[in-house]
């Protein structure tokens, strides 16, 4: 599938190499590079794991998610911890693809990709915590965007950097139509609002003093 297109070993070959200041025909990982790459990957895995630690109780049996109307073709909950463990990784390898490319010099591909990311931090707050379906929605397309965003600038800068953002793209837009159906099939679930204080509860009426 596309997820895997790009292998493994080809991906780490390059992660390890020093294209830019390192002698000719001489080839390794400085201690700076690696220092940079794990510092990605720490950032992205490690976000996705405190937003796991976070929203692990809305997937319990009988939970408030498990309680949701889902479409049939909702994937089965154990392909999400190795998916987005994969998508993370990608997205670190491009961003240390940038680095490489350009450091730090240009601002405009690191605003769009630390939006993007704060963007994706966020979905799970909103959709699992906060239970706000439709909100949900619009903030998993506003991610979707900005995702599209990123991968059309860093790919002008790095080919490869690009191409490694093309899972996570397709799988957010498939993401965002998930949220979209899931929020169809549930107008009136409970949100963390209405639970705590809204002057309507879900059902639209008022709450009684």
């Amino acid at each position: 599938t596309l997820l895997y297109t790009i292998k493994f070993e080809k991906v780490w070959s390059v992660v390890t190499m020093s294209k830019e200041g390192s002698k000719a025909g001489e080839s390794g990982c400085s201690k700076k590079d690696l220092l940079v790459f794990l510092g990605f990957l720490l950032l992205t895995e490690g976000g996705g794991v405190l937003i796991g630690f976070f929203t692990a109780s809305q997937f319990t049996p009988g939970g408030w998610y498990d309680s949701l109307a889902k479409p049939s073709w909702n994937p089965p909950g154990w392909i999400f911890g190795p998916t987005w463990t994969t998508l993370y990784a990608f997205m670190a390898l491009s961003a240390f693809f940038i680095w490489k490319k350009v450091r730090f010099s240009q601002c405009w591909p690191w605003t769009l990709f630390f939006i993007q990311l704060a963007l994706n931090f966020a979905w799970p707050i909103i959709f699992f915590i906060a239970h706000e379906l439709a909100f949900a929605f619009l903030e998993c397309s506003l991610l979707t965007f900005f995702i599209l965003f990123t991968l059309i600038v860093f790919i002008k800068l790095d080919k490869q950097a690009g191409l490694l953002l093309v899972p996570y793209l397709a799988w957010v837009s498939f993401a965002t139509f998930l949220t979209y159906t899931i929020w169809k099939l549930n107008p009136e679930s409970d949100t963390l609002f209405c639970q705590y204080g809204g002057r309507l509860d879900c059902q639209g009426h008022s709450p009684e003093l």
